[in-house]
C-alpha cells in the first residue's frame, strides 16, 4: 500500500482526481510523512485495522495519494528545526470516483473523518479537473445574465434586506418593502433570519411584497425585485423555489451553509426554476475561522458556492466590525469571478455595515460587477427608509 499512497502532481494532472490542499502544525518529532499517508489512506480506503476483500484493483483506483509535503519555512538539517512546532501544507489527491459531483461525500472524504487519522488540518484550496467541474451546473445566470434578469446593465446593484430581522407579518413587510422600493432599491430580501413561519408564511410575503412592488412601479416606474428567503428542511426547499417563482418573485435566496451547498445545488440544477439564486453566508464563521481546522472562506464562499450554482453570493465587509482580513475578502471575489473552465462567475455580494462610505471602498476593490448589501443604513436612516 505504501508506494500507492504517494505519486507526483505531474503523473495526476491528466486523470479524474481533485487535489486539496491543507494547512498542518504538528510536533516537531511527529514524523509528518507518516501522518500524511495515514490521512490520505484513512479518507479513501484505510480503516482502523486491516481487512478482507482489499486488492491491488482497488488500492490503485480508490486510493488518495500524497502528491506534495512542504514545509514552512523548507527547512532541511535537523540542527535547523524548531524546538516546538512545524507547520506544512500537504497537497492529497483524491480520486473523482470516490464522491462524484455532490458535496454531503465530497465534505465527508475532504474533512470528515480527521479523528480517526489523528489529524488537524485546515483545507484551504482545491485543484479541480475538468471533469469534476462538468459534473456542476454552476450558476444559471451569472453576472451577465443576472444584469439582464434585473434590467441593471452596468452599475453596481443595491440589495436591501428588510429590518428588523423578524417579528412581523406580510402586511407590515409590505410597507417596509414599499419604502425601500420607493427610495430606489433594486433588489429587497428577507433577512436570513426569516424563513417559513407561523407569523409570516413565506408564500403570503411574495404575494404581499409582489403588489407592494407593482404598486410601486405604478407610481414612480422603479421596478424593485423580491427575493424570499425560502430556506427551510431539504425536501421542501425546492418546492419553495417553485411556489415562491409561480407567485412573482424575482429571485430566491438560500441560507447556504445552514442549508448544506447540496441544496443549492439542487435548486440550481431543477429545470422548473428559472430565476437567479442568492447564496446567504450565515454560519460561515463556524467552518473557517479556526487557522488550523475546518476550510478557507475563498475556497467555501466563492469557489464551491459557484460550483453549486450561487448566481449571488454574500460574504462579510472589512468596513465593519467583522476582523476579516483583506486578502480573504478580495481572494473570495476572485473565486467567484475569476475563469473557471465553462462555469459562469457568481455576483460578489458584500454586506455588514455597509454606508456611503465604505460602498465607495468596496466598489474601488471589487469592481462595478458587485451587490451591495445594506440593512440598517437604510431602514435605520434618520430621515426614514426612503431617505436611506
Amino acid at each position: 500500500m505504501d508506494e500507492l499512497a504517494f505519486a507526483y502532481a505531474e503523473e495526476l494532472a491528466n486523470k479524474e482526481y481533485i487535489t486539496a490542499t491543507y494547512y498542518l502544525e504538528s510536533e516537531s518529532d511527529v514524523d509528518i510523512v507518516a501522518r500524511a499517508a495515514s490521512f490520505a489512506v484513512g479518507q479513501s480506503v484505510g480503516t482502523w485495522t486491516p481487512v478482507p476483500g482489499v486488492t491491488r484493483e482497488m488500492l490503485e483506483r480508490h486510493m488518495a495519494r500524497i502528491v506534495a509535503i512542504y514545509d514552512v519555512p523548507p527547512v532541511e538539517l535537523a540542527i535547523d528545526l524548531p524546538t516546538s512546532k512545524r507547520a506544512f501544507f500537504v497537497q492529497i489527491a483524491f480520486p473523482e470516483a470516490n464522491f462524484g459531483p455532490q458535496f454531503p461525500m465530497l465534505f465527508t472524504t475532504l474533512l470528515g473523518n480527521d479523528v480517526s487519522t489523528a489529524a488537524q488540518l485546515k483545507l484551504v484550496d482545491l485543484q479541480l479537473s475538468p471533469s469534476f467541474v462538468a459534473g456542476f451546473g454552476g450558476p444559471k445566470f451569472g453576472i451577465a445574465g443576472l444584469r439582464e434578469h434585473l434590467d441593471i446593465p452596468q452599475r453596481p446593484i443595491l440589495l436591501n434586506m428588510i429590518k428588523p430581522c423578524t417579528g412581523f407579518g406580510p402586511k407590515a413587510g409590505a410597507a417596509f418593502f414599499t419604502a425601500s422600493a420607493r427610495g430606489g432599491a433594486d433588489v429587497i430580501k428577507d433577512d436570513e433570519l426569516l424563513g417559513n413561519t407561523s407569523f409570516s408564511a413565506m408564500l403570503d410575503r411574495v404575494s404581499a411584497y409582489r403588489r407592494a412592488a407593482q404598486q410601486v412601479y405604478e407610481e414612480t416606474g422603479h421596478q424593485a425585485a423580491y427575493c424570499p428567503n425560502i430556506t427551510d428542511r431539504p425536501e421542501k426547499v425546492t418546492q419553495n423555489a417553485r411556489r415562491a417563482q409561480e407567485l412573482g418573485a424575482n429571485m430566491v435566496m438560500i441560507n447556504g451553509i445552514s442549508a448544506g451547498l447540496g441544496i443549492i445545488q439542487a435548486v440550481a440544477e431543477d429545470p422548473d426554476v428559472t430565476i437567479p439564486i442568492l447564496a446567504h453566508y450565515a454560519g460561515t464563521g463556524t467552518l473557517v475561522e479556526n487557522p488550523r481546522a475546518g476550510i478557507s472562506s475563498p475556497l467555501l464562499l466563492g469557489k464551491l458556492k459557484r460550483m453549486a450554482g450561487a448566481d449571488v453570493a454574500m460574504f462579510g465587509s472589512i468596513y465593519s466590525a467583522y476582523p476579516l482580513l483583506r486578502e480573504k475578502y478580495l481572494r473570495t471575489a476572485h473565486f467567484q469571478t475569476m475563469p473557471l473552465y465553462d462555469l459562469r462567475p457568481t455576483m460578489p455580494s458584500v454586506g455588514g455595515g455597509i454606508h456611503p462610505a465604505s460602498a465607495a471602498r468596496i466598489i474601488q476593490d471589487i469592481g462595478f460587477d458587485v451587490m451591495l448589501a445594506v440593512g440598517g443604513a437604510i431602514q435605520g436612516h434618520p430621515d426614514g427608509t426612503e431617505a436611506g
